[in-house]
């Protein structure tokens, strides 16, 4: 167990302090409150070794909350660690950041990160971009100011900082798409060249969310997502590019029915989930396509063992019984 002692006698020296800090960190996880630790987590936070220093930030990260008073002691010692050479420190720093921003964090470090987005070392850029967009939540006024650099990344030399500033724009505008409209040739480059299936995933969503209000962007979409559809292995980015077509591309009937197509096999897949997503995407495909859907009314009607017994309603909704 850990005793008071053993953090706060001067005479201790720093592994001794790590060390308690670890155990606390253990028991904290375990249910146990360790605020009342709360300094002694920044001191060994500010310790030199990286070791050390490791073992603090996480006591921060687990513990650490908006009530938390020493969390403002925290801000000369990140913008410190930002400069380190030693890019682990600076990942340290900001993956802490990232679990114990506040609106005052946000504030008085956010220049600091927006110059590390354009860090020569792909480790720490990509780790700042993602960082962003807690700061966005908690400070909101930041994302006008910061948000040409975070467009920047879309077009970075690394693809994993382009691969988070996706991320992040994705995040973004889930709540309002049409802030976000002008980056739809971005986006759409972006999947033509791209081969990372999870990106692919992200970009599919966010241009769905973009299809309804441009109308233009739908058809030249066909052309890209028949391609994806027709060739990937992945049924995850398979069932994000038919949810696209359903619910912004329903006027090019050629991609609609390559969709219902596509869709069979999971209507009639044995995992309940897999059957569950083709259902819902059909329900939206009948809202507008009703004979499309009626052509595949025998793999609909086709019983299937240890599945749930879903049927669709003439108004194409989904209706799942277990």
């Amino acid at each position: 167990m850990c005793s008071q002692d053993e953090l706060s006698g001067k005479d201790k020296s720093q592994q001794v302090k790590a060390n308690a800090v670890l155990k606390l960190t253990y028991l904290q996880m375990l249910g146990y409150d360790m605020q009342w630790s709360s300094f002694h987590i920044v001191e060994v936070m500010s310790l030199p070794s990286f070791a050390h220093k490791r073992i603090g930030y996480l006591g921060a990260s687990v513990s650490y909350n908006d009530e938390t008073e020493v969390v403002l002691l925290c801000t000369n010692m990140f913008k410190k660690d930002f400069s380190s050479a030693n890019q682990y420190e600076v990942g340290l720093a900001i993956n802490c950041l990232a679990n114990i921003c506040t609106t005052d964090l946000a504030r008085d470090l956010v220049s600091d990160i927006v110059t590390l987005m354009s860090s020569n070392r792909a480790y720490v850029r990509k780790k700042a971009v993602l960082v962003m967009y807690k700061i966005f939540l908690k400070f909101p006024d930041a994302l006008r100011p910061s948000f040409p650099k975070l467009k920047e990344k879309l077009e970075d030399r690394d693809t994993s900082a382009v691969s988070c500033a996706v991320n992040v724009i994705c995040e973004l505008a889930r709540k309002n798409p049409q802030n976000y409209l002008a980056l739809a040739p971005l986006f759409f480059k972006l999947l033509t060249l791209t081969a990372n299936n999870w990106m692919l995933i992200k970009i599919v969503k966010l241009l769905g969310a973009l299809c309804p209000l441009e109308p233009r962007l739908g058809k030249k979409l066909v052309e890209p997502l028949t391609n994806i559809i027709q060739t990937t292995p992945a049924k995850s980015l398979l069932y994000e590019c038919i949810h696209t077509v359903s619910v912004g591309m329903t006027q090019h009937i050629g991609i609609v029915q390559l969709s219902m197509d596509k869709l069979k096999g999971f209507v009639e897949d044995e995992d309940q989930n897999l059957k569950y997503l083709g259902l819902l995407a059909m329900g939206n495909f009948m809202k507008v396509h009703p004979r499309v859907v009626s052509e595949h009314k025998v793999a609909l009607n086709q019983p299937h063992e240890h599945a749930c017994t879903e049927k669709i309603s003439s108004l194409g909704r989904v209706r799942v019984q277990v």
